[in-house]
């Protein structure tokens, strides 16, 4: 059983070498860079370990920022996720697989993600950082609810995420802070306007501990890129033939949001905590 462990952990960490030599390839290739408004998010998460050691998670996740349209106007809200899933540990404590769905609301749409993922809890640095490591497949499933011009394909997508973290306390204020990184590649690509690389998010969190670390209430800062094919465009001209702006050949462009957000966590432990994995990491 070691063995088939240590085959596991070296086909993960395999994985992982390609997957961030392949994603310094896509971004070392000449691209247009376009900064998007700023979003806000919210992020309401409970876990719950059972005596197993085996874990359900659930998680509520809205976004608010500039859009043309919200689901709910007041807050700006143009997206709302609900998420449930289950992790299994192995008896080695470090390892574990499982599953999630998550329910996606948005102006005239509704989106389904289902996942499945396989993750590795470690460390580094003789216990000094934890390391976590976590490999992910996911199907995207679209379904109109409203009105609207346009389609959107089904497509999958594989994913990783790295975190490092650590404790520490400041004038006995317990404290977290973690830094992630994750990334999705396409794996389907039915458009020629899809790049195999589909979203990265480059991501830091600082969390205040309390109540024997079951309450968790954190802020992050988090760069969100999406990654697309422009077509070429001609110049543009106003009416008296003055030129407004200069054509562009064909090329990548990459969509930047900066989010902002708050983080509420609760864990209802029976022996150790579990980080369940969910849209981006899940406690």
């Amino acid at each position: 059983m070691i063995t088939f462990y240590k085959t596991i952990f070296r086909i993960f960490n395999i994985t992982l070498f390609f997957l961030i030599i392949f994603s310094e390839s896509i971004f070392s290739q000449e691209t247009e860079k376009k900064y998007y408004d700023n979003s806000y998010w919210t992020l309401w998460n409970v876990d719950y370990e059972l005596n197993n050691s085996d874990s359900l998670f659930f998680e509520v996740n809205t976004r608010s920022s500039a859009f043309d349209s919200y689901i709910i106007d007041g807050l700006n809200i143009n997206r709302a996720h609900i998420m449930l899933g289950y992790a299994h540990k192995f008896k080695n404590k470090k390892l574990m697989v499982g599953g999630s769905i998550r329910d996606v609301f948005e102006p005239n749409w509704n989106v389904l993600f289902l996942r499945a993922f396989f993750q590795h809890n470690g460390q580094i640095g003789g216990g000094l950082l934890d390391f976590q490591k976590r490999l992910q497949y996911e199907q995207i499933l679209h379904n109109k609810t409203g009105d609207t011009s346009g389609n959107r394909d089904d497509y999958g997508r594989i994913g990783f995420w790295i975190m490092l973290g650590r404790n520490f306390t400041i004038a006995q204020a317990k404290l977290r802070a973690e830094f992630s990184y994750e990334l999705f590649v396409n794996t389907n690509n039915s458009s020629s306007d899809d790049r195999s690389v589909d979203l990265t998010r480059l991501r830091f969190d600082v969390y205040y501990r309390f109540a024997e670390d079951k309450f968790r209430v954190g802020l992050f800062a988090m760069r969100d890129t999406q990654y697309y094919f422009a077509p070429a465009s001609g110049p543009s001209y106003d009416a008296n033939g003055n030129l407004i702006s200069e054509g562009k050949p064909e090329r990548n462009l990459n969509l930047i949001t900066p989010t902002y957000g708050i983080t509420f966590k609760y864990s209802i432990r029976q022996k150790e905590e579990c980080n369940c994995p969910g849209e981006k990491k899940r406690r």
